[in-house]
Formats: C-alpha cells, sequence, structure tokens
C-alpha cells in the first residue's frame, strides 16, 4: 500500500473545519467518499473535495458495502457513535475519530477491543499530543529524566451554556487535560477529587472540577477546570529534574533549566504558521494515523490508550457531589 484511501463518515462543522483539509493535503492520503445524512452538507463537501456523485452516501453501510476503503474517519458527536465504529472495525476499516471514545469507558473499551480483534489501526483526536509546542517542550523536559509533578488546567466561559450533547463536560472537553496527565505521567493508581457545580447547576453535568492524582511513574498530577471561569484558558506545566516547562498549546511554551535563560518557543517558530489546524495538532494526527497505517505501527492515541483515558475520566467523576 503507498496511499491510503479514506472515507468519511461525517460532514459537519468540525470534519470540514480540520480533518477533510488534512486528509486532502497528505500526498499519502486519498479522499474517495462520503456520507452524511444531511445531503447538503455532503454535496457541499464533496463539491469542495472533488469527491463524484456515484461516491456520496447518505447511507454508512453502503459505503462500507461498495467502496474499497483502507481507512474511515468517524467524525460526530458520541451519542450513537459507537455501533457506527463497531461496523466500520468488523468491516476491516482502520477508524479515526474525535474525542470522546463513546459515551462512557465501556463504549471505548468495546471499541478497543473490536480493533484489537480485527488487527486494525486506530487513532482518537486528542490533538493537544500532537500540537507543535507541548511536543517539543515535553521532549525538552524527558531529556532530563522522568516527570515528577504536572499540572494541567481548562477554563471555559460557559455561564447559561450547558453542557455539550447532554453529557458530562468532564468526558466531553475536559478529557483533554486527563489525557495529557496520562501522556506525561504514566497510568493513575491513585484519584481524589471534588467535582461539583457553582454559580448555576446543570442538567448531566457538574462544572467545577479539581483532582490530585498520582501515577504509577511516582509523579503527582494536578487538574482544574472550571466552567463558568472569565474565558477559555489552557494550560499545562511539566516538572522534571532541574527543568521546567509552562505550555500554552498551541501558542507558546516556556522551558526553565536549572542555571540557564528561559528558553520561549512559538507555534510560529516551530511551523512556520499560527493556522490553528496545523498548530493545535489536527494536521500531525492525521499524518501521524496515516503513516502508522502505511508502516503497520500503532499510532499514539489509539483506541486503547483512549479507553484509558476514559478509565481515568470515569475516576474522577466518582467524586461528584450530589
Amino acid at each position: 500500500m503507498s496511499v491510503v484511501r479514506v472515507g468519511f463518515i461525517g460532514a459537519g462543522s468540525m470534519a470540514n473545519a480540520v480533518h477533510y483539509p488534512s486528509v486532502a493535503e497528505l500526498p499519502e492520503a486519498e479522499l474517495v467518499a462520503i456520507c452524511d445524512l444531511d445531503e447538503g452538507r455532503l454535496n457541499s463537501t464533496a463539491d469542495k473535495y472533488g469527491v463524484p456523485k456515484e461516491h456520496r452516501y447518505t447511507d454508512y453501510q453502503r459505503m462500507l458495502e461498495r467502496e474499497n476503503l483502507d481507512a474511515v474517519y468517524v467524525i460526530m458527536p458520541p451519542n450513537g457513535l459507537t455501533p457506527i465504529v463497531l461496523d466500520c472495525l468488523r468491516a476491516g476499516k482502520h477508524v479515526f475519530i474525535e474525542k470522546p471514545p463513546g459515551c462512557s469507558s465501556d463504549e471505548a473499551w468495546a471499541m478497543a477491543e473490536e480493533a484489537e480483534r480485527q488487527k486494525v489501526k486506530t487513532c482518537v483526536g486528542f490533538n493537544r499530543r500532537y500540537a507543535a509546542v507541548y511536543r517539543h517542550a515535553k521532549a525538552k523536559v524527558f531529556e532530563f529524566g522522568t516527570p515528577s509533578l504536572a499540572f494541567a488546567e481548562f477554563h471555559k466561559d460557559m455561564l447559561g451554556q450547558g453542557p455539550y450533547y447532554g453529557m458530562s463536560i468532564l468526558r466531553t472537553d475536559i478529557i483533554h487535560a486527563v489525557d495529557i496527565l496520562r501522556d506525561l505521567l504514566g497510568e493513575p493508581v491513585e484519584v481524589y477529587a471534588h467535582v461539583w457545580s457553582h454559580y448555576e447547576r446543570w442538567q448531566n453535568s457538574h462544572n467545577q472540577f479539581a483532582a490530585l492524582i498520582r501515577f504509577d511513574s511516582g509523579a503527582v498530577g494536578i487538574l482544574a477546570a472550571s466552567r463558568t471561569a472569565g474565558s477559555r484558558y489552557e494550560r499545562f506545566e511539566v516538572h522534571g529534574k532541574g527543568i521546567s516547562a509552562y505550555i500554552r498549546a498551541p501558542e507558546r511554551a516556556e522551558i526553565h533549566r536549572q542555571g540557564s535563560e528561559v528558553e520561549v518557543v512559538t507555534d510560529k517558530q516551530l511551523t512556520g504558521t499560527t493556522d490553528r489546524r496545523i498548530t493545535y495538532g489536527y494536521f500531525d494526527e492525521t499524518r501521524h494515523f496515516i503513516t502508522c497505517i502505511l508502516r503497520d505501527e500503532i499510532p499514539l492515541t489509539n483506541f486503547t490508550d483512549a479507553a484509558r483515558t476514559m478509565d481515568l475520566v470515569e475516576r474522577v467523576e466518582r467524586f461528584a457531589l450530589p
């Protein structure tokens, strides 16, 4: 295989903003077919990327039956995601999905276990892991050994809005910060958390989250997230042996080394652009997924790894107040 033949299930705003253009820009990938229930979105997207009418579908099962696909991007909300992904896996297709990997850890593990049975490659869009400033700063810290402490905070102004998809905001959004702690520190062995609501109450989700997590590496991670904050603010920090990194993905990172001047890196320095599709890791996660298919390697944010992140999310949620 020299080119990965890709089909899409979903032609919504997120898919069009980051995933379609990323696949289209890769010479190692070919966009072959598209499926969406909304014919307006389907045809608009297919026209944009030159997908012929005979390769446009409103029934994904028909697409799987008729098209010679190597991989499928299933870009849709978590509600109803799992059955579609399982069908793609059972058809022998490599699969990319957005976070979260289903509505629960049970769904995440069902997809991970089916992918293992079918021996296919999978990837979940935890794009922060692929962001240039994050990868650069992480690599510098790990040059000095494994970290001892990490902090992940992810706040937003969501007063009067409520959660996405009628689910816990920890699962649908703050999961990014939880995933970064796992990526930096390993697997959790002890979790203590406080999950509550303040200023307003939402149905099916609290809006304040704080957790202290001990990992198998011996390191400790701290999670803090408010969804009634003054603005969107995301930051990670990681401390190693004589080195610390303070990361505002995707724009900037500061690296503090013992006895040295502070190193400041920016998205534009590392990538040559400030386009968030590039700097925030969306393009690189697709390039990584396609490359892993061609090289027969396991993607970094595969379904099994993502299921472990969902497990940790649910461990934090167990501390939710009534």
